[in-house]
């Protein structure tokens, strides 16, 4: 009963967590989204709490003595076992900070003047703040964003010398939005989350939409910018030209995407989207989905435990002075 309890409070997690996903159809604000996919990948906590919180309530209380050591075994073992993963995730993640920090200490050095100052100007334009933008003396398309508190932008010299002023200015708009959007820090926090809960198959699709959807979210900002969605364009099939001619290692990702190809993101662009210009955070929408999506999950958790531990012979009353 032990481990049906754990394997169920899971269960319920994931359920929840694909209805949650499955109304984003609903959601047109890609901010509002990406807090929608950020809820489907914290909310296994949910059953990583109910199976900690088990081993401080119930190990050892008479009305569960009678239940087979094996089961009491695997009890303790899947939830110490999801605290290891979720501490070795978070320890993953700070590895890969230091190793991107280390990197771009090394290879990164000052942008000249006159690219800084084109960066400060549309920076100034989108309302954003200014970011520092850094270069590196390599060969292939590169065009990224890193720093968790202050953002910064690396380029590679190709991507200075094979593109044309509009193209540039594109691109630095694009990346200019995902510092804007903290985008950086996000995919930190997402990749951890993906990697401590692992076993959860939502959290990979909520993963996987989310690194999608960041590009999308900078392309329509660039568009709405710059009103020159072709240069956008010109500038990934650029990149799209040398991944074809050369070997695919290199290409930059935040520039070409994870999940969306290239060539899907320039048909995008091509159809002329409608412009969209960076709005405000507004969380509203974000609570309006989240918060009833928790206090279902939460009740549902609840109906589970209650049922589960009174086939344990456990009744309602009891179970609650066992609680408090």
């Amino acid at each position: 009963m032990h481990t049906l309890l754990g394997l169920s409070s899971t269960l319920l997690v994931t359920l929840g967590s694909y209805l949650t996903l499955s109304i984003l159809y609903r959601v047109g604000s890609w901010s509002q989204r990406r807090g929608v996919q950020f809820f489907v990948l914290i909310v296994p906590i949910v059953s990583l709490g109910i199976g900690i919180g088990g081993l401080h309530h119930f190990t050892g209380r008479p009305c569960l003595s009678s239940a087979p050591s094996w089961d009491s075994l695997l009890g303790v073992a899947l939830p110490l076992g999801m605290g290891l993963v979720a501490l070795g995730a978070l320890g993953l993640g700070v590895v890969r900070l230091t190793l991107m920090a280390r990197v771009v200490a090394r290879s990164g050095m000052s942008a000249g003047p006159e690219l800084q100052s084109l960066t400060d100007d549309l920076a100034e334009r989108l309302g954003a703040a200014q970011s520092r933008v850094l270069l590196c003396a390599y060969d292939r398309p590169l065009a990224l964003t890193y720093g968790m508190f202050r953002p910064r932008v690396l380029l590679s010299t190709w991507i200075v010398e094979h593109l044309d002023r509009r193209e540039l200015e594109a691109v630095l708009v694009h990346e200019l939005e995902h510092v804007a959007r903290r985008d950086y820090l996000m995919v930190w926090l997402a990749t951890m989350l993906r990697d401590a809960f692992f076993y959860v198959p939502t959290s990979w699709a909520a993963y996987r939409q989310l690194q999608h959807e960041k590009e999308l979210a900078c392309d329509d900002v660039v568009v709405g910018a710059t009103h020159r969605p072709l240069a956008l364009a010109s500038a990934l099939a650029k990149v799209r030209l040398h991944a074809v001619e050369g070997p695919r290692f290199g290409i930059a990702q935040p520039l070409v995407g994870v999940e969306e190809s290239i060539n899907g993101r320039i048909e995008r662009l091509l159809a002329t989207p409608r412009p969209t210009t960076r709005t405000g955070r507004s969380h509203r929408g974000i609570f309006r989905v989240s918060i009833p999506a928790l206090i279902g999950l939460l009740m549902l958790e609840a109906v589970n435990v209650t049922l589960i531990l009174a086939a344990m012979g456990c009744g309602p009353a009891l179970l609650l002075g066992k609680l408090f």
